[in-house]
């Protein structure tokens, strides 16, 4: 063995490339070659590290599942090495290779001297998938409700009069107030009511509150984000927000609070879309989209959380186009929701998202009602296509004639996809079956989306149909020496991070959702209350949780250096441009993904 190859294959091959010279050497001498064919079994139950030079080697489980397979630069070992456990994995050379074995104490030796190899395997090991990033700073984008308003609860009781309230906001320094009758909440009192309620029309000062007060005011839970309460508060124009905590009220938020915590806050770009008074103004802001990513970026907001914000802002978008087409078209004839489906229903929209959208209708589409709900559809869609949101290619809008239908007419077609799990139906599934109101009669929705759960969690075939659907792509396990090259209709190559990774778990994720019942959307929500309800096991929940981040922080950070570049924004990643340690557990994220596939082949999939 030359000491030599050894060292520079080493210095080439995170994270060992972070030693000098020196401590290269000193590890390579600690290093034994072995020589593999193809078919060789590889004896693993040693108390040594695995370093792959060349070849590729195929890892199975006990029960002969495929987990991973290794190739130049992979490891196997470090598992038993940190925690002297022993597992029934099985190794097989599937390509002639050579294999370093590093002994143990050398192992040990180079973590407790380089804190940052043993960080790397610690990593490696946990599969936290998202903490190879520093940690994320608190940004001012991620505010919470909770973290400027304190649980300080000021109510008063609806019989009590308006001269009690006005003393009691001036004892408290306060500009409002919750009403609550026995400890619920039933209305908010603000000076504004008092001026223009009681003062105005001279109305004594023994009024009671109940005849002043605002009844079901809009509220919020403290854990929501700060960004979602501007939203709210702008849609609704309304300053006074109070705030629950597991549905109980603790405080109130207001618009000056929001000020004083973040005044130049560019998510304030939602209350300037609220603002707008034509589709060219909406344009302006939309505008601002692609600088505020940058920023977003630079604040190192997570890839959920930045997907959250670029979802409200297209919801705002949506929203304030709904109310612009309303103001042209005069009031709607019936009672509608517009719905959102795929990304933006899940809330993880991306920067290059198009649309998907509908509405339900709580009449039939016929005669008058079908024309002002044609004309406010292509009045909405086109409006988002000015604003950058592209119309969908699919045709899957709500300018579609078949969706625009009544609550009846879209739940005798969800009930002929789940009744009929033809391909055409489970393609639909995919996109359908993820569903969020955005504007509109929540009831309305709230009907629908009951209709569908209660019809999925009773179809096993149906089930067995979306799980096969879901099975039918596999993560790249081998592209590290091959990678799989998708290509864009601009003749781009990469790994496309979506189609080879975010689509894979959010397909996996839903058949558990729709088997489950769960009414949330979201693909992280989804995984939370799967855990919890003990249909998927919480390790498992929280590897498949930390690949999807993994895999959205990639796709999030390649759609900022295509902004920078001003570039067209792709998912299409090459691993070359990406940190050694990101490919380890970009690859990593594959085997999670692969397992959660065999779970639910093996759950969903059996012969019915």
């Amino acid at each position: 063995m030359e000491i030599a190859d050894v060292t520079k294959f080493l210095a080439e091959t995170t994270p060992f490339d972070q030693l000098d010279g020196a401590a290269l050497g000193q590890l390579s001498a600690h290093i034994n070659v072995y020589y593999y064919q193809a078919q060789d079994s590889v004896k693993i139950n040693t108390d040594r590290l695995l370093i792959v030079r060349t070849g590729i080697f195929t890892l199975y489980s006990d029960q002969q599942q495929l987990l991973t397979k290794l190739q130049s630069g992979d490891f196997y070992g470090y598992q038993q090495l940190l925690t002297g456990l022993t597992d029934s994995d099985t190794l097989i050379c599937e390509e002639d290779g050579l294999v370093y074995w590093l002994a143990a104490e050398a192992f040990h030796q180079c973590r407790y001297q380089y804190k940052n190899i043993d960080i790397f395997f610690q990593r490696l090991f946990s599969r936290r998938l998202h903490q190879y990033r520093e940690q994320q700073q608190a940004s001012r984008f991620t505010l919470k409700i909770s973290d400027i308003v304190q649980q300080r609860k000021i109510a008063i009781r609806p019989e009590q009069t308006a001269q009690e309230a006005a003393k009691l906001m001036s004892d408290s320094r306060v500009s409002s107030l919750l009403v609550e009758e026995n400890s619920k909440l039933v209305g908010i009192l603000t000076d504004r009511d008092l001026r223009s309620r009681v003062l105005a029309h001279a109305l004594p000062a023994s009024t009671q509150v109940s005849q002043v007060m605002t009844r079901q005011p809009q509220s919020i839970d403290r854990h929501a984000y700060l960004y979602e309460a501007v939203q709210q508060m702008s849609q609704h124009n309304i300053h006074h927000l109070p705030v629950t905590d597991q549905g109980v009220c603790c405080g109130m938020l207001t618009a000056t609070d929001i000020i004083r915590s973040q005044q130049d806050h560019p998510v304030y770009l939602i209350g300037e879309i609220h603002r707008q008074l034509s589709t060219d103004g909406l344009e302006r802001c939309s505008q601002q989209i692609a600088a505020l990513a940058i920023t977003l970026s630079k604040q190192q907001v997570p890839a959920y959380e930045a997907g959250h914000i670029i979802t409200t802002i297209t919801d705002a978008l949506t929203q304030r186009l709904i109310y612009l087409a309303q103001q042209k078209l005069g009031e709607p004839p019936c009672v509608f929701s517009w719905l959102a489906f795929g990304s933006q229903a899940r809330m993880d929209q991306s920067l290059n998202a198009d649309q998907d959208n509908a509405l339900l209708l709580e009449k039939e589409p016929v005669g008058t009602v079908g024309e002002y709900f044609s004309a406010l559809a292509e009045f909405v869609c086109l409006g988002l296509a000015q604003c950058g949101i592209a119309l969908c290619p699919g045709n899957i809008m709500a300018t579609n004639p078949e969706l625009r239908l009544s609550l009846k007419g879209w739940s005798g077609r969800f009930a002929r996809w789940i009744a009929t799990p033809t391909p055409e139906a489970l393609l639909k599934a995919s996109i359908f079956f993820d569903l969020r109101v955005i504007e509109g009669s929540k009831g309305l929705f709230n009907a629908l989306q009951e209709d569908i759960l209660q019809r999925t969690t009773e179809a096993p075939l149906f089930l067995y149909h979306l799980a096969q659907a879901a099975l039918q792509r596999t993560a790249p396990l081998g592209f590290f020496k091959n990678f799989i090259l998708e290509q864009d209709g601009k003749h781009k190559k990469g790994l496309d991070l979506k189609k080879r990774g975010i689509s894979l778990i959010t397909d996996l994720v839903r058949v558990y959702a729709l088997y489950a019942g769960i009414h949330e959307v979201n693909t992280r929500g989804r995984l939370q209350q799967l855990a919890a309800q003990g249909i998927i096991d919480s390790k498992d929940s929280q590897n498949l949780n930390d690949a999807f981040d993994l895999l959205a922080q990639l796709r999030w950070e390649k759609h900022q250096h295509d902004l920078q570049l001003s570039h067209d924004v792709t998912n299409l990643l090459n691993p070359a441009e990406i940190s050694g340690l990101a490919r380890h557990q970009l690859k990593d994220s594959f085997a999670v993904i692969n397992e959660a596939q065999s779970r639910v082949k093996q759950r969903f999939c059996r012969e019915l």
